[in-house]
Formats: structure tokens, C-alpha cells, sequence
């Protein structure tokens, strides 16, 4: 390979030189970061240049937190993203259907009932009589709710007699009969009916979120939970060199098999850009499906506690498991009960240089903060999550409670001594860095408004959560996260300075160029 001299402005972020006006790569590592000067006489005959002229280098922004085979699948499925309406979603699955033969099933996701003028759940009717000659089956926008038409209940075998299954709920009308709405686990009811992807399926899939994700310059993600297809999916991609990003990947520990493939990766962890020593697993549901265990009830829904995904004493003795393996656990954990059992069992079963990871970490009351110190856990939390569920979050967790002040709170985290790792949650939120940065330092809603300013973030302290917090949560800060001499040359391009333009402006600044090991993987 030929030496690459980036010039121009370089956040760093390593302390020690903040700024650098030029960085030279050879062989995927940066070997000099200085002056142009200095970088140029260490540059060897043959020499490729990135010029940044107004714009930046940072070091490669990470996502530690993300969703790429359901990403890449929703790229070719019916999208429900901004439908302001049930009546536009309906139509918008009629318009997918003409192209979809007879009695296939469709799939969809995006869905947001918060953003329709009733905020009710919708209803298998006006889906059924659209589509008359299809299974449809869509997913709520955060993943844990799914709207079926009369045909997928029928598939799945779900009526007015079926049981709630443990860690979920069948949404059902005063008649007694299925809405249509399936909460949590009651989701796998219906996914039983679809067809496994096969494995170039899979492969495909996955590389269509991946390229998808250098676009916006990233360049590494955090799969939070790869069942075993996916998995090797990822491992033949690795073996022959096809991953276009590195991929930190958490074994899927919520089904059968766990302590196999916790075996099976103790074996070859590391292949090419792919990385698998951690397991995710899921304590509670979604606050925007009402699913997220609480102390007390919703705010808005009377007597509902939310769910538990997994029963706290078999998540207990789950998270024991895989650290006992001395694989890093990663647990899902929203509502405020669930955050501090979550944190509780890290105190007392994590050995802390496993770094135990509170996935979400949404909603954390003060009296459980000193939890995040003791337990030694990371923060790996998403600031777009924020902005899109400020317009109806409080309605769920009452204005000015301790919960409502304890959600989202970035900064609580912050200054509690925890580890801030940013993610999205693609594709729950979008993939693009940009919006979280500006989510994280401005926290303003569609409206404009700012919710809950005193968790806002500096523009330094959101860098640092989306490239050194994220590399030390994937065990990586000694060769990632800083434009430093001895690390790996990872680096995302942007036409202008992201640390001086307007806060606003961010999401508008181009990405020029995605760099991975010293290869350049997307350039704009």
C-alpha cells in the first residue's frame, strides 16, 4: 500500500496533541501525526494525499449500538418512517403490495402511533381490507411491537383464546378479539411463520447496512444482538476480507445455545474486522410501546408496569453465566426498575474488567445513580432517542417526576464516573452520526424545542462518546478512538469543520471520505 498523508484541521482527541495538521498511514496504522512537515519528511517515495482544505478529520466514528441485518432488511421492505397517519401507513402498504405476488408475506417497519393525532396502537381492520390477498406483519419503529393483518394472526395461530406469552401481551378489543398489535415476545408468535434468510440472503443483507453505514462515515458498529445465522454470516464476510466496517458483535443470549456459542467464539474471537467476546441480553421492553419495566405505573396507562423480557432471576443468573465464560455482558434496559436490577447484578456478579454494558440505560432514578460508580458499568446510551421521543415521553413518565428527570440523562451518566459509549439503535433511529451528534449537544425536538437542557453535552463530550467511549466499550482505547501514532489509521472525513459550524448545521455537513485500517471505504 502507498502511504496516505492526510492535512489539514485533525481533532485528535488524544490529550496529549488535540490538534494535528497532519497525519501520515502506512500499513493501517498512523505512524506520524504532527505538522505537515514532519509528516511529509517521515512519508515514504510513493505518496497518496487527503487534503481536508475547510473541513476535518476525526478519528472513525463508531455506532455502539446498532441493528445491521434488521437495518438491511428494512431497506428492502415497505417503509413506515414519518406516516403521520394509520390511514397513510395502510396506503402505503397497498401501494407495496401490487408488487408482492400473491400470498407472500410483507414485512415492513417504522410505524409511530405517538405521531398520529389519536396516539392509539392501530388496528387490524383497515390493514386486512388493503390487503386482501397477503400476510403483512410491520414492526413498530422501535422494534417492539408488531401491527398484523388478519391473515399473519391466522398464520400464527393467534385468536381471542390465546394466552399472553411470558414478556408479552396481546393487545385485545372489548369484544375480546386480537387488535392486531402483538407486544415483545407475543411477536415471536408470528416471526415463527417466517422463512429463515439463507445464508447468501443473509450475507447480502448485512452488507447492505454495512455500506450503508460507511456512507455516513462510520467505521465500526456494535451489532447488539447476532443470532448464530448472523454470526456466521459476519465470519465468512470476515474470511475473505468483504466487511466494509468493523463489526464488535454480541452474541444473541436470550434463546437456547448460549453456553455453545459462548464456546465457539472463546475459540477465534478475532476475525479480520470482525470481533465477538460480548452477549446481549434484554431485561425489559420499549417506553414508546409502554413495555419498559417500572417502579410505579405509566403515567398515562394505569396499572401497567411495563414487561420483563426475561425473568429478573434468570437474567441474573444469565449475566452471571457469561461473565463467569469472561465474555462481556450487555443488557437492554429501559424503565427504571429495570436499570437499577440491571446494575445491581453487575455490582455483585461483573468482575468490572469485563465492563458490563446497561444497553439504553433510559431512565435511571437518582437514588440508583451511584449504582453506575459501583458496578463499573458503560453507559452505551443513544442521543437521537432523546429528541424523538421528547414530544410524548413525558405523558408517560409525568411531568417533573424523578423519572422524567432521570431519563435520557446523558450528563448523569457523565458525572457519575460511567464510560459514555453513543450509538443510534438503527435502525430505530437513523444511522447518521450527524444527528446524534447534534441530538447530544443541542437535545432539540422536532418542534425545535429543547428538552431537558441540563443533560445537553459539549461538542467535545459527544465526540469522545461516539469514538474513545465507544472503542474502550468494544475493548479497544489502546488502538482506536484517537488519531494517535500506533493506532489504527481509522478516520471519518467531513467537508467542514463539525467542532466550529453551527449546532444545526451538523447533520448538513458532508462526509468526504470513510477510512478503515488506512483504506479508504467511501469517499464523497
Amino acid at each position: 500500500m502507498s502511504d496516505l498523508l492526510v492535512v489539514g484541521t485533525l481533532h485528535t482527541l488524544d490529550p496529549s496533541r488535540p490538534r494535528a495538521g497532519a497525519a501520515l498511514v502506512r500499513d493501517g496504522k498512523f505512524v506520524k501525526v504532527g505538522t505537515r512537515e514532519e509528516c511529509e519528511s517521515a512519508a515514504g517515495a510513493d505518496l497518496k494525499f487527503i487534503e481536508l482544505g475547510e473541513g476535518c478529520a476525526v478519528p472513525g466514528i463508531i455506532d455502539a449500538h446498532g441493528h445491521p441485518l434488521l437495518h438491511g432488511r428494512m431497506l428492502a421492505e415497505v417503509r413506515l418512517q414519518g406516516a403521520i397517519s394509520e390511514q397513510e401507513c395502510v396506503e402505503r402498504v397497498a401501494r407495496y403490495s401490487q408488487f408482492v405476488p400473491s400470498g407472500q408475506w410483507i414485512r415492513g417497519g417504522g410505524w409511530d402511533q405517538n405521531l398520529w393525532p389519536s396516539h392509539d396502537f392501530p388496528g387490524r381492520e383497515l390493514l386486512t381490507a388493503a390487503t386482501p390477498k397477503h400476510p403483512v406483519a410491520l414492526a413498530r419503529v422501535d422494534v417492539h411491537a408488531l401491527w398484523c393483518n388478519d391473515f399473519a394472526l391466522q398464520a400464527a395461530g393467534i385468536d381471542s383464546k390465546t394466552p399472553d406469552p411470558p414478556g408479552g401481551r396481546i393487545l385485545h378489543k372489548e369484544d375480546g378479539t386480537p387488535t392486531g398489535v402483538l407486544i415483545d415476545t407475543a411477536m415471536d408468535l408470528v416471526r415463527r411463520a417466517f422463512a429463515a434468510p439463507g445464508p447468501r440472503e443473509a450475507e447480502e443483507t448485512i452488507l447492505r447496512s454495512l455500506q450503508a453505514l460507511s456512507i455516513v462515515g462510520i467505521t465500526s458498529v456494535h451489532d447488539a444482538s447476532a443470532g448464530p445465522e448472523v454470526l456466521q454470516a459476519y465470519k465468512r464476510l470476515a474470511d475473505r476480507d468483504a466487511l466494509p466496517v468493523r463489526v464488535y458483535a454480541m452474541i444473541d443470549g436470550q434463546g437456547a445455545g448460549l453456553d455453545e456459542q459462548i464456546a465457539l467464539w472463546r475459540e477465534t474471537p478475532r476475525i479480520g474486522r470482525l470481533t465477538v467476546r460480548a452477549v446481549k441480553l434484554f431485561a425489559d421492553g420499549a417506553l414508546g410501546s409502554r413495555g419498559a419495566a417500572m417502579f410505579d405505573p405509566y403515567e398515562d396507562d394505569s396499572g401497567n408496569k411495563g414487561l420483563w423480557l426475561m425473568d429478573p432471576r434468570e437474567l441474573e443468573s444469565r449475566i452471571g453465566r457469561v461473565a463467569a465464560a469472561g465474555f462481556q455482558p450487555c443488557v437492554h434496559c429501559i424503565g427504571d426498575q429495570a436499570c437499577a436490577i440491571v446494575l445491581q447484578t453487575f455490582a455483585a456478579k461483573v468482575p468490572r474488567d469485563l465492563r458490563p454494558r446497561a444497553e439504553h440505560l433510559q431512565i435511571l432514578r437518582a437514588r440508583d445513580v451511584p449504582l453506575l460508580k459501583r458496578s463499573g458499568a458503560i453507559a452505551s446510551m443513544q442521543p437521537t432517542h432523546a429528541t424523538s421521543d421528547a414530544a410524548w415521553a413525558e405523558a408517560r413518565l409525568g411531568h417533573g417526576t424523578e423519572r422524567q428527570r432521570g431519563a435520557y440523562a446523558w450528563r448523569q451518566a457523565l458525572e457519575a464516573g460511567a464510560p459514555l459509549a453513543f450509538g443510534s439503535d438503527f435502525p430505530v433511529e437513523s444511522i447518521d452520526p450527524r444527528e446524534g451528534l447534534k441530538a447530544a449537544v443541542a437535545r432539540k425536538a422536532a418542534n425545535g424545542a429543547v428538552w431537558m437542557p441540563e443533560q445537553r453535552l459539549t461538542r467535545l463530550e459527544a465526540l469522545h462518546a461516539f469514538t474513545t467511549g465507544a472503542a474502550y466499550a468494544e475493548f479497544e482505547e489502546g488502538r482506536r478512538g484517537l488519531i494517535r501514532e500506533g493506532f489504527d489509521a481509522d478516520m471519518t472525513v467531513f467537508a467542514r469543520d463539525i467542532m466550529t459550524v453551527h449546532v444545526d448545521e451538523l447533520p448538513k455537513v458532508a462526509v468526504q471520505a470513510t477510512v478503515v485500517g488506512g483504506h479508504v471505504e467511501h469517499a464523497g
